[in-house]
């Protein structure tokens, strides 16, 4: 039923790359009844869940799982020509639909999560600048950064290693550091701060202290910004990264690293070794060769 459903909704209002052209894809996106799409997403993907955690084959669950990301990513990029209408009126939906999915996802279909939400996440800032341009699309703006804390809050949760969790800490974090108020940017300063709130909201979900060490000079550098909650919120983070365990962690993984390049370096010489003797054997052998092909030739 879920499947019928979604297929369904991509032949309506899915993207240009989802289905083939056709009439009913004129329909708004404004129009798409995301109450009911959330309740068959959720409904389906806790039967998938339980299904396939006694399933010994998994090519069908797989295929389901596939199809839940494609509608997804739909939900997440919506077609340039109603890319504001989306955001605008269901985006409060989406980050629901998103926390759903990332709750029964297997983890063996993470991989085909992360660049879906990678590009949601990225596509969600690009809107969210592009409203300051329009003072008329205050609630896309506004959708935008919630669509951008669904994508990114899931990244942290699930794929926290992830170089996307990376990469848009450091250009979201370093801009809202970096940036100064100037005249005529205070729309931009506060999509700025907006989107860096989301992600330290994002980072207190986070359950992995090597993500978190990783960002701690941002989040030193951010308690000196001059927005309240976004020194707040950092403050808060920095209060709950374990340095202690953090540092004796990497002392233990370069004690391990010395060990293994000790041990490394005594097989080399043990090689070394039998190189050298071999090479004085086979010395031995030529000599005794050429000693008996001499005696044969007398």
């Amino acid at each position: 039923v879920m499947c019928s459903v979604l297929s369904h909704y991509l032949k309506i209002y899915g993207s240009d790359k989802d289905v083939m052209p056709s009439d009913s894809a004129e329909r708004k996106t404004s129009e798409a009844r995301y109450d009911i799409v959330t309740k068959v997403i959720d409904s389906g993907c806790h039967a998938a869940a339980n299904i396939d955690a006694t399933a010994d084959d998994k090519a069908i669950l797989d295929s389901i799982w596939e199809r839940i990301v494609t509608v997804v990513t739909s939900l997440i990029l919506p077609p340039a020509a109603s890319r504001y209408d989306g955001y605008a009126h269901h985006s409060k939906s989406i980050l629901d639909i998103v926390a759903i999915v990332l709750t029964h996802l297997p983890s063996r279909k993470y991989a085909s999560a992360e660049p879906m939400l990678e590009q949601g996440a990225n596509r969600a800032v690009e809107v969210a600048f592009e409203c300051i341009e329009d003072v008329n699309k205050p609630d896309a703006a506004e959708g935008a950064v919630h669509v951008f804390l669904a994508c990114f809050m899931g990244l942290c949760q699930k794929m926290p290693t992830c170089s996307a969790v990376t990469s848009l800490t450091n250009h979201i974090l370093g801009d809202a550091i970096d940036s100064k108020d100037e005249g005529g940017s205070v729309l931009f300063s506060k999509t700025q701060q907006s989107l860096a709130i989301a992600v330290c909201e994002s980072l207190q979900t986070a359950t992995s202290q090597d993500l978190l060490v990783g960002v701690f000079p941002l989040l030193c550098r951010l308690t000196n910004v001059e927005n309240d909650g976004l020194r707040r919120v950092a403050g808060r983070i920095l209060g709950g990264v374990n340095l202690a365990q953090a540092i004796s962690r990497e002392r233990q993984r370069a004690e391990e690293a010395d060990i293994r390049a000790q041990e490394v370096e005594e097989e080399n010489s043990a090689m070394l070794e039998e190189i050298e003797y071999l090479q004085a054997e086979n010395d031995e052998l030529q000599r005794q060769l050429a000693l008996f092909t001499t005696e044969a030739d007398a």
